[in-house]
């Protein structure tokens, strides 16, 4: 972290939100009695960052981050963006669908990270798993978290319907040839299908967790 690159960054924070030192001054003193940040910020300490003489402490870059509302990698002068929930993760709402009816059933909370787009909740929904096809790893009852269908990569195990069927959970694997072969976790009782052509598939989407287990990913 460079003198320069972090003055530039605390200046622009600083213009962006209008603040004035004595703001932060103020603003640091009430997080630090409120136990959120290890020492306030003296006015004198936020001239000398601004003049760029010397290098804030880290504890320092996290207060002024929370403060001014942007991301502390950002502040310190990486080439990241300036919001806050980059690099972090959150917790949203997912869709609990009955695959049946195509209601929905409840909300479910769903963790993702912010600076990964293909993260974005809106891609993704749960369902119960209505047979045992997947045991040990999902049983009847069980929450699947399904990421909506982009692409198809040989090996992976998705939510599919053979030629209109019911949805189904199964690892797909296809061959050189075209064919296609379904295979269930649970083979004793749910035998590896074969010979299907990949156009008699309808994937509706990859399994990526069950429940608070990465057991597809």
């Amino acid at each position: 972290m460079s003198h320069s690159t972090f003055a530039n960054r605390l200046k622009e924070a600083m213009k962006l939100k209008d603040f004035k030192s004595s703001q932060i001054e103020k603003i640091s003193q009430n997080l630090y009695n409120e136990g959120k940040i290890k020492r306030p910020i003296k006015m004198p300490v936020i001239t000398d960052y601004l003049k760029g003489r010397y290098e804030a402490a880290q504890s320092n870059i996290y207060a002024l981050a929370l403060i001014l509302d942007v991301n502390e990698v950002w502040l310190m002068g990486e080439d990241v963006p300036m919001d806050r929930s980059f690099g972090r993760t959150k917790v949203a709402e997912i869709n609990l669908i009955n695959l049946s009816t195509n209601e929905v059933i409840q909300k479910i909370p769903f963790s993702y990270r912010t600076d990964i787009n293909e993260d974005n909740p809106q891609n993704f929904f749960a369902i119960y798993a209505s047979d045992s096809s997947m045991a040990p790893l999902l049983d009847v009852g069980d929450i699947a978290i399904i990421k909506k269908y982009t692409k198809f990569l040989n090996g992976k195990t998705y939510l599919l319907k053979i030629k209109g069927g019911a949805p189904i959970i199964r690892k797909i694997i296809k061959s050189d040839d075209g064919k296609v072969e379904l295979q269930a976790m649970n083979m004793w009782n749910f035998p590896t299908q074969y010979d299907f052509n990949f156009e008699d598939l309808e994937i509706l989407g990859d399994v990526v967790k069950i429940e608070n287990n990465s057991a597809f990913k």
